[in-house]
């Protein structure tokens, strides 16, 4: 393998500057973080090559993963749309991270982890691909078996709990001190891969990742002023009155619009109201009520990436359409007319940007989907491709459906 080819890891001296010292300060002192490595011991004390597979809580699991593991150097695969901000394109470059097209096939890198791997590395992968929204985990990828099998290294889990109570993603750039903690243990050992198949492999790595937070750390205030401010934006339809896009909150409380009916959530994330008493119960319960017969159909705005990489906000208008088949575009972008077209059974999950919009690679080129003229939609559209999915896949299984997964920790 040439000199230029070889996986170069982040520089000793900023991995110790931002993780150990800054990220490491932040995590225990603001979010209250505890950091059990009881399970790690061999791998933080031996290092790679290795793979760690984490579940995808918030938007700070890199920092958890990072100190956690620490001091190793560790090698991250992140999402390619950090690379659009300029902000945080720097520090994809100087971590060395490398990127992946999230439900787009990207073969470059699954060349770049092997390589990494090759090099002796640590690497963290979020195999979610996405951030729940609900504090529950989503599916695996798929791909994500296949490509355990194929690097043949020991491989881990890791998981935050509290991380989503401490940055719900509905919330914006909001802390919440309460609790949370990181923890993890060995999920295969490699000379264990060989023998496995791919389907015990990924059956594995959903259970070992499975979290749900309404049952981890109940006892436990997150402190916030404002605990509900946001929350509309993924509980949208009002379980009493049935109403959708009516929802409103602020400060403690949610209410309909439609119907006046109020819920109060406390510092525990419990909900007091009618029907429900827990966000992720609400959640799955509107995605249970879609009707996927019914195709999504609305005008949008468009963001993509420019000439130089960066992100373009308003770069166009269209037209935008998902049925069970098929997810389609036709508008102006830059001027220019663009349509495409892709199928769902490639394209199987939106990542998502709460009250704002759904994201999608076409031609590999990334576009940001924003609903006109209620942005808060965008939940609703991640939530019918994802019963697309699940109902895709209870059909290949001749209806048979499974039960959730239980936690093997």
């Amino acid at each position: 393998m040439s000199e230029k080819k070889k996986y170069k890891p982040a520089s000793r001296f900023l991995y110790w500057l931002y993780v150990g010292v800054l990220a490491r300060l932040f995590l225990k002192v603001k979010l209250k973080t505890v950091f059990d490595r009881t399970g790690l011991e061999d791998l933080i004390r031996n290092g790679g090559p290795a793979l760690v597979l984490s579940s995808h809580n918030s938007n700070l699991d890199f920092l958890f993963a990072g100190a956690e593991l620490y001091p190793n150097v560790v090698t991250f695969v992140g999402s390619h749309h950090f690379l659009t901000n300029k902000i945080t394109r720097h520090f994809i470059k100087v971590s060395h991270t490398i990127t992946k097209k999230m439900f787009c096939a990207d073969v470059s890198t699954i060349i770049s982890i092997m390589r990494a791997r090759d090099a002796g590395q640590i690497i963290v992968l979020y195999p979610e691909g996405r951030l729940t929204c609900s504090g529950k985990s989503v599916k695996i990828t798929g791909g994500t078996a296949e490509l355990v099998k194929k690097l043949g290294i020991d491989v881990y889990w890791l998981t935050q709990d509290g991380a989503y109570k401490s940055v719900p993603k509905w919330a914006g750039i909001k802390f919440r001190p309460g609790k949370v903690v990181v923890h993890g243990g060995r999920l295969f050992a490699k000379e264990d891969l060989k023998s496995m198949s791919v389907t015990e492999i990924g059956e594995a790595i959903s259970c070992a990742l499975y979290h749900d937070e309404d049952k981890l750390l109940t006892d436990v205030e997150y402190r916030c002023k404002t605990p509900a401010e946001g929350l509309h934006g993924i509980l949208y339809k009002c379980p009493v009155c049935k109403e959708t896009f009516r929802m409103t909150s602020s400060v403690d409380v949610l209410k309909c619009e439609a119907c006046g009916t109020e819920w109060r959530l406390d510092n525990r994330y419990v909900l007091h109201g009618p029907v429900f008493d827990h966000i992720n119960a609400w959640y799955d319960w509107e995605q249970e009520t879609i009707d996927t017969s019914v195709p999504i159909d609305s005008e949008v705005t468009v963001a993509t990436p420019g000439e130089d990489g960066l992100l373009v906000k308003d770069a166009g208008k269209g037209y935008f359409h998902v049925d069970r088949d098929t997810i389609a575009f036709k508008g102006e972008v830059f001027g220019k007319p663009l349509e495409f077209e892709e199928s769902t059974r490639a394209v199987t999950a939106f990542p998502a940007s709460v009250g704002d919009h759904v994201s999608l690679y076409s031609g590999r080129v990334l576009y940001y989907i924003m609903p006109e003229p209620d942005r808060k939609a965008a939940v609703y559209w991640v939530q019918y491709l994802d019963k697309v999915t699940e109902e895709r896949e209870k059909s290949a299984a001749s209806g048979e459906c499974k039960a959730d997964p239980e936690p093997t920790k």
